[in-house]
């Protein structure tokens, strides 16, 4: 079988026009080159060389080689420079995607000091992995997720962020949007949920939240975006994440109440691969920045 380095080789015979200097250029003594010559023959199963005195001048089979290897190797140079720029944090795609929430309004701020420092990395947001980021980032196919639990996989590493604190949405316009204290899950009994939902499996809110909170209808969706939407023209309120909600409160027509009692407490991490690159780790830092949890632990 032909080897890359055989191309190498008879693309420096034929550049340098002879085996001496060839030799000289890839640091092979001449009867080193020979024998690679030899090897090159028998792999390709033909001569591709006639020799004419002390030269060797391409046959036809040598210029069918020569003229494959002038498409092959610029392909493989180009794959070589980008696997260094790749190696080196010069280059590199970042896959993230978010459990729970098509929401990433925190992202754009913490990317303009990212990209002064890493220049030759793009960031990618997966929308699709929401349903499954684990089994997305087990499988290769993100490179950070942020999760609201952990697992044993020994493989990832799991860095604590910050804690939810749910909260109803709601128009400024729904008869509750008057009320000035916390609201019990008995508010909601009379209430249209709208919920977040992407698969039958997947849903933000838990079957015992949803029990205790016993809307008296429930429209799944699958986008937060058009949940808020139905919510700030009175279809329904939601219960999300403090977090998540409050991004939308400046766009008008929306408020916020919180519960009485807390709900669906849940822990955030930044979850990626133990073996990370520098950038990788420069993202996670600026998103633990962000995000950490303070005395007001919410992405504000």
């Amino acid at each position: 079988m032909l080897t890359l380095q055989h191309l190498y080789i008879i693309e420096k015979i034929t550049s340098e026009g002879s085996v001496t200097k060839a030799a000289e250029k890839l640091n092979l003594t001449q009867s080193a080159l020979s024998h690679q010559i030899r090897d090159l023959e028998a792999a390709s199963g033909v001569k591709l060389f006639n020799r004419i005195g002390k030269k060797l001048v391409l046959n036809e089979a040598g210029q069918r080689v020569v003229s494959s290897s002038q498409k092959v190797l610029p392909v493989i140079r180009e794959l070589e420079a980008e696997l260094k720029e790749m190696r080196e944090g010069k280059k590199q795609t970042i896959r993230i995607s978010t459990e729970c929430y098509t929401c990433y309004h925190w992202l754009p701020r913490l990317l303009i000091d990212f990209h002064e420092e890493y220049p030759g990395t793009d960031i990618q947001i997966i929308a699709e992995a929401t349903r499954r980021p684990m089994e997305y980032l087990e499988a290769g196919k993100l490179e950070l997720a942020l999760v609201n639990g952990t697992n044993s996989n020994s493989s990832l590493h799991f860095e604590p962020l910050f804690e939810d604190r749910m909260v109803a949405l709601l128009s400024d316009k729904h008869p509750l949007a008057s009320r000035n204290t916390p609201l019990e899950f008995s508010d909601i009994h009379s209430e249209t949920l709208v919920a977040f939902q992407i698969s039958s499996a997947s849903n933000l809110l838990s079957p015992d939240l949803v029990s205790q909170l016993s809307p008296k209808k429930i429209i799944y969706i699958p986008m937060t975006e058009a949940i808020v939407e139905m919510v700030r023209f009175g279809m329904g309120i939601t219960v999300m994440a403090e977090w998540a909600a409050r991004q939308y409160l400046s766009t008008g027509g929306l408020m916020t109440l919180p519960f009485r009692s807390e709900i669906g407490t849940r822990h955030w991490y930044v979850c990626t691969h133990k073996d990370r690159s520098d950038a990788l780790s420069g993202l996670v830092g600026r998103i633990q920045s962000a995000l950490l949890g303070t005395e007001n632990p919410v992405m504000a």
